[in-house]
């Protein structure tokens, strides 16, 4: 194994990021109002939108934790990839993309205020808010771990580097700066990963023996002792709590057409169903090879350092970075979009166009600093706001698929689905596992404490049960409220 050079590292880097920089700020120039910042003008055809969606989905998670799970413990570790992710960008494109771009709309919180009023709409835009800077605050994290395996620079220089580039970054470029980038970090990192791929194929001698190291074992969609319960939540989790993120929903109300936002979504359905085969196969293959330093998310990065010359492993860290860097400017525009436009509604409404524009840049800057406290509170608080990261999307979820399609349900009804929701995810995460923890002897803090670190499993199907919670929540409402508006018509 070979020690990459920090210094030839960190000049590739600076070089990559500069010329990423200058491409986004140049295409997002033109930008004169927050439509313009955060959809690019709604002028965008198939080919970037779907080089854009794949490359935002694309991103720490798949490349790094997904890998290092099937590593350790073969598809059942995450099967999600690529297959659960890929079925809900097409479920998005089948179910949502054109309802919603017909309306006009800017983020999915607007649907609700159309829908079902301010209150569902400020409850929408909250939770989503919460969630897209957790993973904001993840492929921070990630960076970190990608440049601490590579050439040794501490974590938490990484991290406050980073922010600083994405931050701003995202302030000038907007949506159509952060889609110029998406198509060339898209390339850069499709040839990254085959780069890799047939980097570890020359270490077995040949694709025969390649594939034929992986065991039956490890193609085990079931882990042992793996519930029922727990089996559709590992698929449903990826697949339905997916569906309504607001960083690919922004990607397709910058379609020209309704037709092109759909068809973006396919095609990058299908991209990501074969680029996303690689970190899976080099994982299953990855796991008969001795890779030193490839515990946990440092597998892939020591697998290219193992295999790869150290040229080619500085072009592949580049790639890891391609990756990472659109989700996260994906996230922090989610985030000020839901911001600006839906939590400070009233008042980003009436201000002039160049105003709203401004403001937007400053949420965006406001997003990346909490992306990055959440990166910075360690890894126990992280594993607490990873958990939480489904927190409130069942409700959202069953919202959104009945009130595109009906009229069935109002105001309260969305408001319901959304907070039983969120108080069956705080019930099954945090509130039952530390019961269990304070019934094995545990004193009150070392239970907490164990939540926390991820040490203590939720109940099986807890994101299942959160569906139907949510389901039977809206829907009680839905005819509570009809025979309510039957019972004041007069007769």
């Amino acid at each position: 194994m070979h020690q990459l050079s920090a210094v030839n590292v960190s000049i590739f880097l600076l070089c990559y990021v500069i010329a990423q920089m200058a491409i986004g700020v140049w295409f997002g120039r033109g930008a004169k109002s927050d439509t313009d910042y955060y959809l690019a003008g709604r002028r965008l055809g198939v080919a970037p939108l779907a080089f854009s969606i794949f490359a935002t989905w694309f991103g720490a998670e798949t490349i790094l934790g997904s890998a290092a799970a099937i590593a350790e413990g073969g598809l059942s570790g995450a099967r999600a990839e690529p297959f659960g992710y890929a079925i809900c960008l097409v479920l998005m494109a089948i179910l949502i993309a054109k309802p919603i771009r017909e309306k006009g709309y800017v983020t999915i919180a607007d649907f609700f205020r159309d829908r079902f009023g301010k209150r569902a709409e400020l409850a929408c835009a909250v939770i989503s808010v919460i969630i897209s800077v957790i993973w904001a605050g993840a492929q921070l994290l990630a960076i970190a771990a990608i440049l601490e395996t590579a050439v040794g620079i501490p974590g938490l220089i990484t991290l406050f580097v980073a922010a600083a580039v994405v931050i701003t970054y995202c302030y000038f470029a907007g949506m159509m700066g952060d889609v110029a980038t998406d198509v060339i970090q898209g390339v850069f990192l499709m040839i990254g990963a085959f780069v890799l791929f047939f980097a570890v194929e020359g270490r077995f001698g040949d694709f025969g023996t390649m594939f034929g190291s992986i065991n039956a074992d490890q193609l085990r969609l079931v882990a042992p002792g793996e519930s029922v319960f727990s089996r559709i939540d590992n698929w449903a989790i990826p697949i339905l709590g997916s569906i309504v993120t607001q960083e690919v929903i922004a990607r397709f109300l910058a379609a020209r057409t309704t037709a092109i936002a759909r068809t973006a979504c396919f095609s990058a359905a299908g991209l990501y169903l074969f680029v996303g085969a690689i970190p899976v196969t080099l994982g299953l293959v990855g796991a008969h090879m001795v890779v030193p330093g490839g515990e946990g998310d440092n597998f892939i990065p020591a697998l290219a350092i193992e295999t790869l010359p150290p040229w080619l492993s500085i072009l592949f860290i580049g790639a890891l970075f391609s990756a990472i860097l659109s989700t996260i400017d994906s996230n922090l525009l989610a985030v000020s979009s839901l911001v600006s436009i839906n939590i400070l509604g009233r008042r980003h409404a009436h201000l002039d166009p160049q105003r709203q524009l401004r403001d937007s840049r400053r949420a965006t800057v406001a997003a990346g600093i909490g992306a990055l406290i959440v990166a910075l509170s360690g890894s126990n608080i992280y594993e607490l706001l990873a958990m939480t990261s489904v927190f409130g999307q069942g409700g959202i979820l069953i919202a959104t698929l009945i009130g595109l399609r009906s009229g069935f349900g109002g105001p309260r009804a969305a408001l319901a689905s959304i907070f039983v929701c969120v108080a069956f995810n705080l019930a099954t995460l945090i509130v039952l596992p530390m019961r269990d923890s304070l019934d094995k002897g545990m004193t009150a803090v070392n239970a907490f404490g164990a939540v926390l670190a991820g040490d203590v499993a939720p109940i099986d199907g807890y994101f299942l049960f959160s569906i139907a919670a949510s389901i039977l929540a809206y829907v009680a409402v839905a005819v509570f409220e009809k025979n309510e508006r039957r019972a004041a018509t007069p007769a």
